[in-house]
Formats: structure tokens, C-alpha cells, sequence
């Protein structure tokens, strides 16, 4: 009786009267996560709320890392999620590693050893991609409440991933929501298969990129995008051939530009937001799976 009361209420109070209505507003200000990045482990909260979140990289490592978010089903474990994911892949990588399965057996081997979970219910969730060390970024990603693992998968100079040096992280979106909205954006970005499609301008200081995956490409990584800053001695195709890990020299630090993040793998529909200032230069959008299918973009800020 004492909810209905307040509806009726409020229904008839005027629109100044918001402190009766039983929703919150939007906060404007985003909630900031804090993560930081060493060399090879997170350090973040065990536990956020739900809802927009806004991830703040800082790598303070030798190395470039990333933090690629993605929702586990609830019941799995830690330990089933290190049995199941990164030994499993570990055990047939090293098998790739020493000849004894080429690069076609390695693809298909994994899509036995790993956890069948990992490929039906995982949900890619966005994170903040490729930061060099001795920068800070950001994304802004919406989660729902559930289990999720943040993880880095870059290799060393001596070919080891970085989540064999135990790179990964636990983390619990919890019910409460920080009931926050998404920023706005002043330039808009859509990964499609595979495309690259843009609206807005990028402009010389601070820039709110939205990064809308729009397809579900081919094979089990979806769309991602990662900004980097050009030099003078390295191509879009140099990075795009940095990037491709399976091969097995590539994809280790240090890379060959200089990296800022952007935005992790997303599954079709989800967008994430980054937020970064820019100098005038040269710079690339890369996808990290499909730089090879022409998800590349150039530009320049003057």
C-alpha cells in the first residue's frame, strides 16, 4: 500500500518534485575503475557495480599490455577458468611451439583442448586495448552484473604470453548499478565485416570516441579497435603484421608504434567509448583480427 501511495503521489506532484520519484537520474560523471598494469599481473578491484563503467588503464610496465573483459558463466571458478582457458591453450601452444602441429592443427586442436564454454557462453565485453608503458587510458564499456575475466595476451620478447605469467584477473559486476549514462561522443566509429565506417571529426586535444560492433565476424575473436600514434620508419602494414599471434614472432614487445589504447573485442550490438588527447601527428586505427581484411584507417591531426 505504501508503494502505491508514493506512485499516486508523485503522479500528481509536479515535474519539480523529482526527490519523490523512485528512480535515481543518471549520474553525469562516469564511474571510474582504476586499473593498473604491471608486469604480468592487474591490480583492480574483486568487485564493481554494474551498469557504464569507465576503465582506467595505467601501464605501469615495461611491456605494452591491454585489458580485454569478457563475461564468464557464473558458476565456473578461478580454477576452472585456468584449467579450462589459459593451461588448455598453453598445452597445445607449446606443442605448435616446438613443430610438432602446424598453424591449421594448432586453430583446430584449440577448439577441442579449451573449455567449450569459453567458446558458446563467454560475452565479449570491450576493456581498453594496446597501451604502451608509461601511459594511462580509458574505456568506457556497459556490464551486466555477472563474472568476468580480465585478461592480457601479449607475448614477451621471448614468445610467452603474458597470461602465461598469469595476466588474468577475476572481477564482479555486482547488482548495484552506478547509474551512470554513456558519454558523448564527438566522433563515431562501426565495425562491421569487415569495414570501418566513421562520422564526426577528430580534432588536435580530447576526443570521446564510441565504437559500435555492429557484425559477428568469422571464427571465435570478435571486433576490436586499436589506436596507435605512426613514426617515420613503420607502416599500417608493418603493425597489421605485428599483430596477427599466431604467428610466432609477432604480437611480442615491444610493438613497432606507439600505442593508446582504444577499444577491446565487443560482441555484435555492444558499443564502448574511449576517451584520449590527441597531438597533432599521424595515427592508425587497427582491428587487431581483421587489420588483415582491410580494418585499417589512417588519419591526421594537424
Amino acid at each position: 500500500m505504501k508503494r502505491i501511495f508514493a506512485i499516486g503521489l508523485c503522479a500528481v506532484l509536479t515535474v519539480g518534485l523529482l526527490a519523490c520519484s523512485s528512480e535515481e537520474e543518471p549520474k553525469e560523471k562516469p564511474e571510474i575503475v582504476e586499473v593498473t598494469a604491471l608486469d604480468f599481473r592487474f591490480e583492480a578491484p574483486d568487485t564493481i557495480k554494474s551498469g557504464w563503467n569507465t576503465f582506467e588503464l595505467s601501464n605501469e610496465g615495461k611491456q605494452e599490455h591491454f585489458m580485454y573483459l569478457y563475461k564468464i558463466p557464473s558458476e565456473i571458478t578461478l580454477a576452472e577458468y585456468e584449467e579450462g582457458v589459459p593451461l588448455a591453450f598453453e598445452r597445445v601452444w607449446d606443442q605448435y611451439v616446438a613443430g610438432e602441429i602446424n598453424q591449421q592443427e594448432t586453430v583446430e586442436m584449440l577448439g577441442e583442448e579449451v573449455a567449450p564454454w569459453f567458446f558458446t557462453e563467454v560475452v565479449p565485453s570491450g576493456g581498453v586495448a594496446l597501451t604502451e608503458p608509461g601511459e594511462t587510458a580509458q574505456s568506457t564499456v556497459k556490464l551486466d552484473p555477472g563474472k568476468y575475466i580480465m585478461e592480457c595476451y601479449v607475448k614477451m620478447p621471448d614468445g610467452t604470453w603474458h597470461t602465461s605469467m598469469g595476466m588474468y584477473k577475476m572481477m564482479i559486476a555486482s547488482e548495484d548499478s552506478t547509474g551512470m549514462e554513456p558519454p558523448k561522443p564527438n566522433y563515431e566509429m562501426t565495425l562491421t565485416n569487415y569495414d570501418i565506417s566513421t562520422s564526426g571529426e577528430l580534432k588536435k586535444g580530447t576526443n570521446t570516441i564510441a565504437v559500435s560492433a555492429e557484425d559477428t565476424p568469422e571464427g571465435f575473436m570478435m571486433h576490436d579497435i586499436n589506436l596507435f600514434r605512426m613514426n617515420d620508419t613503420t607502416s599500417v602494414d608493418d603493425i597489421v603484421k605485428w599483430m596477427n599471434w599466431m604467428e610466432l614472432d609477432q604480437f611480442t614487445a615491444p610493438g613497432p608504434a606507439y600505442s593508446l589504447g582504444g577499444v577491446e573485442h565487443m560482441a555484435a550490438g555492444k558499443t564502448g567509448y574511449m576517451t584520449v588527447e590527441l597531438t597533432p601527428g599521424t595515427y592508425a586505427w587497427i582491428s587487431e583480427m581483421y587489420g588483415n581484411r582491410d580494418m585499417v584507417k589512417e588519419f591526421t591531426i594537424k
